[in-house]
């Protein structure tokens, strides 16, 4: 019995954390995707909300692992908000209405949940283990990390209301005063955060930095005596929202005033291919392959994985959700918080629901500082350029180290989509050629 009710207490408590994360990591999408093109930041956070909570409902009911969380791509996220950046502008300079380009958005977005339905729905016939490596190399996906890394990173001046900083940098605003106080303060508390996440893993680690600088940014603002609305002006704190009901994201997404001809125009229908390839497909095979000591499991049933997320993707993409899918330190931390049961996971979608059906919670993202937003962005950014472009380095793999850091520069070059596949095809080219001269050697060895 006393087992029984820990386990219980164990449940809720994780599954709290992670519902309450998924509205966090919510705000964060809509806040790096919806606010920078001008779209109305509830139907962001709904449009997040939904996925989590689908896709959560779908892969814990058909999953064979008990425990697996599957929250927000922030993989996704650089790409799909060049997307929206662009069907905007587009729309704007059209003179045609905002509507159009929230609903051009929101199908583009549904279009890469369902496309990759299709991918993992394929790939889940296939044996993937060893193809993946295969056709990207561990070193090659480094370089590929450390792009949509550097990405992420990017992104913590967009929350910022700020330009790309080598765009800074180049027209010497870099280092004004106001930028300084804004970028400076996201880099030294995200750094923090990254060196404190090297030390421990403890679940309180994240909740804490949510809440410390939530208080803190506050307490400035109080102490200085500047209101709300001048600190939102200022870019110190999200932007507000009432938050409308839930069926605004249903009635938003209308197919009829959906742009195709802008989705299907090269440099729209690019992005969406890369959120694609290199949000779902990538990172969902790569996690499974890597997620089974975590949850208990000897080895993932990669097939039926990749089923329940196709079958997750293709409901939420349905349903006008945005893409989520398994997530290794997600995972980790919900198990830590004491989530070790299919109750925990179902526990965390009921939370997402709850933010989603109560719309007036929404008026919360409001009082979030862009520095929580901001500083996690460089904080994953850094984490992402270390472990794939400083490590291989500092650990003197130099050969490892020399193809990450020419996929990452192609990529930087030509777009990530046009890298990793000239990467793949100079790789297999590479392959055949080393092959060919070891079977020549054996052969002459056999003589």
């Amino acid at each position: 019995g006393a087992m029984a009710s820990g386990a219980v207490v164990g449940a809720v408590a994780a599954g709290l954390y992670s519902g309450i994360n998924s509205f966090l990591d919510a705000a964060a999408f809509a806040t790096l995707v919806f606010a920078p093109a001008a779209l109305p930041l509830d139907v962001g956070i709904q449009h997040a909300l939904l996925g989590y909570m689908l896709m959560q409902f779908v892969v814990t009911r058909m999953s064979a692992a008990k425990n697996m969380i599957t929250p927000v791509s922030y993989e996704v996220i650089p790409f799909l908000a060049k997307f929206a950046a662009f069907i905007s502008k587009t729309v704007a300079e059209e003179g045609r209405p905002s509507s159009e380009a929230l609903s051009t958005v929101l199908v583009g977005s549904s279009l890469v949940s369902v496309a990759a339905a299709a991918l993992f729905a394929c790939a889940s016939l296939l044996p993937v283990q060893g193809g993946v490596a295969k056709m990207l190399p561990p070193p090659m996906q480094a370089g590929l990390f450390a792009s949509i890394g550097y990405g992420l990173y990017e992104l913590s001046f967009e929350t910022l209301s700020l330009s790309p900083p080598l765009d800074m940098a180049a027209d010497g605003t870099l280092f004004g005063w106001d930028a300084v106080q804004l970028w400076g303060a996201a880099h030294a508390i995200g750094f923090a955060l990254w060196l404190a996440s090297r030390k421990t893993s403890h679940p309180a680690l994240f909740p804490v930095f949510v809440v410390g600088i939530t208080v803190c940014v506050h307490a400035v603002c109080a102490a200085t005596g500047t209101s709300l609305a001048a600190a939102r002006e200022n870019g110190w704190m999200m932007a507000a929202t009432e938050g409308r009901p839930f069926w605004t994201l249903l009635e938003a997404r209308q197919f009829s005033k959906a742009r195709f001809d802008l989705i299907c125009r090269p440099e729209a229908l690019r992005e969406l291919v890369c959120a694609v390839l290199f949000g779902p497909v990538v990172n969902t095979l790569l996690n499974l392959l890597l997620i089974a000591p975590v949850v208990g499991e000897k080895e993932m049933q990669i097939g039926l994985e990749l089923r329940a997320h196709a079958t997750g993707s293709l409901i939420l993409g349905a349903a006008g959700g945005y893409s989520n899918y398994v997530a290794i330190s997600n995972t980790a931390i919900h198990i830590k918080c004491g989530g070790v049961s299919r109750l925990s996971c179902w526990f965390a979608a009921l939370v997402s629901a709850l933010f989603l059906l109560v719309h007036p919670l929404f008026a919360l993202v409001g009082y979030v500082p862009t520095l929580v937003v901001a500083a996690t962005c460089v904080y994953i950014g850094v984490d992402f350029l270390f472990d794939n472009l400083a490590l291989p380095l500092v650990s003197f793999d130099l050969g490892a180290a020399a193809v990450s850091w020419a996929v990452f520069l192609l990529c930087q070059q030509v777009g990530v989509l046009v890298g990793v596949i000239i990467s793949i095809i100079l790789g297999q080219v590479y392959a055949v050629l080393t092959s060919g001269k070891t079977k020549t050697k054996e052969a002459i060895k056999a003589e």
